[in-house]
């Protein structure tokens, strides 16, 4: 029994041999290209920065906000400056402002928020690396909310049209997708001064189930964006949350 058994070894160890041992083939482009044509959504991070002229805070917060601006891709953090009071103030931005400190004790400038009070703002002087680290503290969290977009424009009107899409695990109520313009005023601190913010425009989401899209568009009037090198911001942002979160932005070239 015992040579029985042996001389079956053998000859299966030569079929192998002879043959492989291999049973299954895999069909041709079984097995290629898994997880090819995702593309990876990185967080990004919207700082604003609320300031006025003659503040003393702000001129020495101002030149480090550029400076980082210059070091971060805008597919990582977006920097706009919203003058609150007196030269390039807007309606829309001291409405901004109120709506995210209601105390006017609170509203004294600069005041820095990364995607809204997501992460701890910051106000009066602050340095370099206090205003970093708290951007990379944003971008290290988890993304909810992809966002696409393109733009058309001619010398009076320019129309941005996209797409968000909830690519988290869970619903997403009461969100307001809107946006701002900002161009570079020539002066030190002004380099992202918000021109325009699409209060009127904004689009209200009422809920986002996992999965789900929502196609939006803007289309603003009076000005040649090309020609005046105009730059934009789409972000969403949930309002009715404690910390008035903005769950993702889009640079807008």
């Amino acid at each position: 029994m015992k040579k029985l058994l042996l001389i079956l070894t053998v000859i299966g160890l030569i079929i192998c041999l002879l043959v492989g041992c291999n049973t299954t083939v895999p069909t041709e482009g079984e097995g290629e290209g898994e997880g090819e044509g995702e593309e990876e959504v990185s967080r990004i991070v919207m700082v604003e920065v609320f300031t006025q002229e003659g503040c003393a805070n702000c001129a020495i917060v101002e030149p480090i906000i550029e400076r980082l601006a210059d070091e971060y891709d805008r597919s990582e953090a977006i920097f706009v400056e919203e003058r609150a009071y007196g030269t390039y103030s807007l309606d829309e931005i001291r409405d901004r402002y109120n709506w995210y400190l209601p105390n006017s004790a609170d509203r004294g400038t600069p005041n820095i928020l990364f995607n809204g009070f997501n992460t701890p703002h910051i106000h009066g002087s602050s340095s370099y690396y206090t205003i970093k680290s708290k951007i990379q503290t944003e971008l290290s969290k988890d993304v909810k909310i992809s966002i696409s977009a393109t733009r058309n424009s001619d010398a009076t009107t320019t129309t941005i049209s996209g797409t968000i899409n909830n690519i988290g695990s869970t619903a997403l109520d009461n969100l307001v997708i809107s946006g701002m313009t900002f161009r570079n005023r020539g002066q030190v601190g002004l380099k992202y001064c918000v021109y325009n913010i699409f209060t009127e425009q904004q689009k209200t989401v009422a809920s986002l189930e996992p999965g789900d899209s929502y196609n939006f568009s803007f289309t603003l009037e009076g000005f040649d964006w090309d020609a005046n090198n105009f730059h934009g911001v789409i972000f969403v942002q949930d309002t009715d949350s404690s910390k008035k979160e903005i769950l993702q932005a889009f640079y807008v070239d």
